[in-house]
């Protein structure tokens, strides 16, 4: 993990060594894959962004994208299985990986 991106995110001290004891045995293939997949969705996309190097809660997020809370829990969901948002106490933070992600990956047309 990159020190700038984990400055950049929201994340304790304590956030950040669970996301590091939780990704230090991950399968690089295996989780690129599961990124490209999940990423390929452009409402997970836009949701990433708009967490960004903010912490949203939940009310933001379903007023800002979708209405349907079981669809917005779906597509969270996902971003949290490829370890690019967490659901803290004080709300959804991207972490230093979905930061990461989102400076490096471009997606769409060139």
């Amino acid at each position: 993990m990159e020190k700038k991106y984990a400055i950049k995110s929201k994340l304790t001290k304590e956030e950040l060594q669970s996301l590091a004891n939780h990704t230090k045995d991950l399968d690089p293939k295996q989780s690129h894959y599961r990124a490209y997949r999940t990423m390929m969705n452009e409402i997970r996309r836009e949701l990433l962004q708009y967490i960004g190097c903010e912490i949203r809660n939940m009310d933001d997020i379903k007023e800002q994208f979708i209405n349907n809370l079981y669809q917005l829990n779906y597509h969270l969901s996902m971003l949290e299985q490829c370890y690019f948002i967490i659901n803290s106490p004080e709300g959804w933070k991207s972490t230093p990986l979905g930061l990461a992600f989102l400076d490096n990956a471009k997606m769409g047309d060139y």
